[in-house]
């Protein structure tokens, strides 16, 4: 039974709609207007009929509350009082009652009004919680697709500055295949939960989809994203753990700043989402601000290109992202003997050379079978869980190279006994001498 909160000072005026309402709701008496603050912030009510001249706090001041509290949004409200001008019924209306009954009470039609309100504001509540649900990502909490885009676009609009984050998940099919796809959904609920706590209040958090984030943080400057960022990382590395722990999960970060980098929703977000590809594409488990060589980045992707930059200069430079340009688009040759060549200096890295051959030693590793191997470990590779990872092939062997510290050597050596593991599923008349 719907309950009622009945606030009039006016004896005849209660008792009348007292009788009228009493069979069909439950009814609490209140005539003090500081009684009726203290029951509405300690009960809930499915409607209040409030006096405009109660004692204490008269009506006024309890709709202002209700205003300012945003229960105005839910509870429905209906102001009692003497006859008033059709332009203070207006202000009433306007501070958000739903209706106005004039006293005396009309006995006729006060409970079929009293019935209309309260069953208006329920349709009204049960369409806001299906708005919502239709924005919202049920696994997660966070908004969906739509949702993120309603509510960023509405910001862009307004020209309000901040940080467009694109993330995905590193390696979340490994963890489906090797433990579960429960255990990948408690990840993905894990790495929302980091999100909800390390990103500030007024972050814009969504789960798009499978393994891909995003999020949206107002008034954010370009410094303290990077922080935010970072911070961010760190704590996913620390709390979402996988059932075994012996690897960590981890995640990969694309930024691009608005208005900066774009100044539309949909710009702003391909933006972020290339240096999200940069990131993935140059060891994971980072995050990387948007710049425009980035574009030039998607169009090369897939192709091998060498740098113009002298090999001696950047790796002396010791600049993490030129060395990683490097890597990703030097030639198999190049890379393995500059990076014996400088090995002492200034790039810490580990290297693990593989050599491809036939298991008949006498014969030569046929060519095709060679493609297919080396197809299946650089898969293998790309969905490991250890961040820093690159390899590069030529035609008879596989150059493995880790430049994050906490992958080496720990990290190389258990790599190679998983690949082990992996090729003696395949029935091939080839082997791997490393």
């Amino acid at each position: 039974m719907e309950k009622i909160l009945l606030a009039i000072e006016d004896e005849p005026s209660c008792r009348t709609l007292h009788s009228i309402l009493n069979e069909h709701y439950d009814i609490e008496v209140c005539p003090d207007g500081v009684e009726v603050i203290n029951a509405l912030v300690n009960n809930i009510y499915d409607c209040v009929i409030i006096d405009i001249d109660l004692p204490g706090v008269d009506g006024r001041s309890i709709l202002s509350f209700l205003n300012l509290s945003n229960r105005i949004n839910y509870l429905p409200v209906i102001i009692v009082c003497d006859e008033i001008a059709p332009k203070t019924k207006q202000m009433f209306f306007d501070c958000g009652a739903q209706e106005i009954f004039q006293k005396p009470i009309d006995t006729v039609t006060s409970l079929k009004r009293v019935h209309n309100v309260i069953t208006i504001s329920h349709l009204r509540r049960n369409v806001q919680e299906y708005k919502q649900q239709l924005l919202t990502d049920p696994m997660t909490g966070l908004l969906n697709r739509s949702g993120f885009q309603a509510k960023v676009r509405k910001l862009i609009k307004d020209r309000v500055h901040g940080a467009a984050l694109m993330c995905d998940m590193d390696s979340l099919k490994f963890i489906n295949d090797n433990y579960s796809h429960q255990v990948g959904n408690d990840v993905i609920c894990g790495f929302a939960a980091e999100l909800k706590k390390q990103l500030p209040e007024n972050a814009i958090t969504a789960h798009l989809s499978g393994d891909e984030f995003a999020a949206f943080l107002p008034e954010v400057h370009k410094k303290d994203a990077g922080e935010i960022c970072r911070r961010l990382l760190s704590s996913v590395e620390k709390n979402v753990l996988l059932p075994d722990r012996n690897r960590y999960v981890t995640a990969s970060m694309g930024i691009a700043m608005f208005p900066e980098a774009a100044s539309t929703y949909d710009n702003l977000v391909t933006k972020a989402d290339h240096a999200l590809l940069y990131v993935k594409n140059h060891g994971r488990a980072g995050y990387k601000f948007y710049a425009h060589r980035d574009d030039r980045e998607e169009q090369l992707k897939g192709r091998q290109e060498c740098t113009n930059v002298p090999i001696e200069r950047m790796l002396k430079k010791r600049s993490d992202e030129d060395i990683q340009t490097w890597l990703k688009f030097g030639e198999f040759r190049i890379v393995y003997i500059n990076c014996q060549r400088y090995a002492n200096e200034s790039f810490e890295f580990s290297l693990c050379l593989i050599n491809i051959v036939s298991k008949n030693r006498n014969e030569t590793a046929d060519e095709r079978k060679v493609m297919l191997l080396n197809s299946r470990i650089t898969t293998f590779l790309k969905e490991s869980l250890y961040p820093g990872i690159y390899s590069w092939y030529s035609i008879n062997q596989l150059l493995i190279l880790a430049t994050r510290r906490e992958t080496i050597p720990q990290g190389v050596e258990h790599l190679k006994d998983e690949l082990m593991a992996e090729l003696e599923v395949m029935n091939l008349d080839i082997e791997l001498v490393i």
